[in-house]
């Protein structure tokens, strides 16, 4: 039986039986019950990414991990129950009998159902080969996760960043012209919509770093997957996410530490690779798509300030050395690393790999100088090789 079939039937049975408490305890006697079973689910949303990071044996970090949620929720649940039992009585002499119930009933499962996208959302982004997968399959968890608004999940992924390392490669920093203002630009043309079908989510565990990952990336050949070195170094089994939220295991087949960039191979990726284009003019304008603190996917807005060679130390903070980039007037965040700087007709242009850490709203993305030489022989690299050391964040 496929583990998202497992873990539908489990979700199921689980929504089922908070509906039934809920019917039975109403809403009063639920709201403690309710309120405990949060608690819970805020603190494992937070925790189980670091659990797996503690366990230092490989073969036990996916129990450790749902142990850890599963103990995180039944010890806020019971706290809260044992509340919810000593308001009940008071309830119970209510006319209003039918409709407590039903409240109850209803409130527990929409309850129980946010906790639930908050903890698939939490343990399917810790690229845990096996697990993940079934998460980001589940039926029942894409169906909840379609009724979560947007703004929701990208304000808890911010949140949850704090847990999930992306430690940003350090520009010496040249640009003292003045920024130009983010411009406004639609990324709903046919071109780009038909793009962002192949920007993935990338996911790992940094087991050395006790420290889970979150980048960006984009499918540069069949079955291959271009990212930065740093969002996946130390990673021995990243996980790539599709648009629609499909989660594979991948295996890094190149590594470059002084460029920043790596490929991931993927098989039965079955995306299309993206078309790669020359590189922008100064003033150009395109934009730059990810997945901004390992939440939804973000298109923003870019506009090209220079293109020119500039001194950037490699992932690890050696030596610096030159690289061809682009200085960019866009709002780059953690997550989104190792995306595409498209053009308006949908063409790579460079890669997203850093931020200003002195100015705002300017990032920097590596040139297709840079790009097209790991894209011409990626489609041929199938052997594993190591993915460096981690980066402690």
């Amino acid at each position: 039986m496929p583990g998202s079939t497992i873990v539908d039937i489990l979700l199921v049975l689980l929504l089922v039986s908070y509906l039934a408490s809920g019917f039975r305890s109403g809403l009063i006697g639920s709201l403690s019950s309710i309120a405990g079973l949060v608690i819970g689910g805020i603190a494992a949303y937070f925790l189980v990414p670091l659990v797996g990071t503690w366990v230092p044996a490989a073969e036990w970090r996916t129990a450790a991990t749902l142990a850890a949620a599963g103990v995180l929720l039944v010890g806020g649940l019971s706290l809260g129950s044992s509340i919810g039992r000593s308001l009940r009585p008071h309830s119970a002499r209510t006319k209003l009998r039918l409709a407590d119930r039903m409240l109850g009933a209803g409130a527990a499962v929409v309850a129980s159902a946010l906790v639930v996208s908050m903890l698939a959302f939490s343990i399917g982004g810790l690229g845990v080969p096996l697990l993940s997968p079934a998460i980001a399959s589940s039926g029942v968890i894409r169906s909840i996760d379609s009724l979560t608004p947007d703004p929701l999940k990208s304000f808890l992924a911010q949140l949850r960043s704090v847990v999930v390392s992306e430690a940003l490669p350090r520009v010496v920093e040249a640009f003292n012209g003045p920024v130009p203002t983010i411009p406004l630009i639609s990324s709903e043309s046919p071109a780009l919509l038909s793009a962002r079908q192949s920007v993935m989510k990338i996911t790992g565990t940094a087991y050395a770093c006790g420290q889970n990952q979150s980048g960006s990336g984009f499918v540069i050949a069949p079955d291959r997957v271009l990212t930065n070195a740093h969002v996946v170094a130390g990673v021995t089994e990243p996980v790539v996410v599709t648009p629609g939220g499909n989660a594979r295991p991948g295996q890094v087949v190149y590594f470059d530490p002084v460029v920043d960039l790596a490929v991931i191979a993927v098989s039965g990726l079955s995306v299309p690779a993206l078309e790669l284009g020359p590189n922008l003019a100064p003033g150009s304008r395109a934009v730059s798509d990810g997945y901004p603190y390992g939440g939804p996917f973000d298109s923003g807005p870019a506009q090209v300030v220079a293109v020119a060679p500039a001194l950037v130390a490699d992932i690890y903070g050696r030596e610096p050395a030159q690289r061809q980039l682009y200085t960019l007037a866009a709002d780059v965040q953690h997550g989104e690393s190792g995306g595409p700087l498209l053009s308006d007709a949908g063409q790579v242009a460079g890669v997203i790999f850093a931020k200003s850490t002195v100015t705002s709203n300017l990032g920097y993305a590596l040139a297709m100088e840079e790009v097209d030489p790991v894209a011409s022989q990626a489609a041929a690299l199938s052997a594993p090789v190591s993915s460096g050391d981690c980066i402690q964040g």
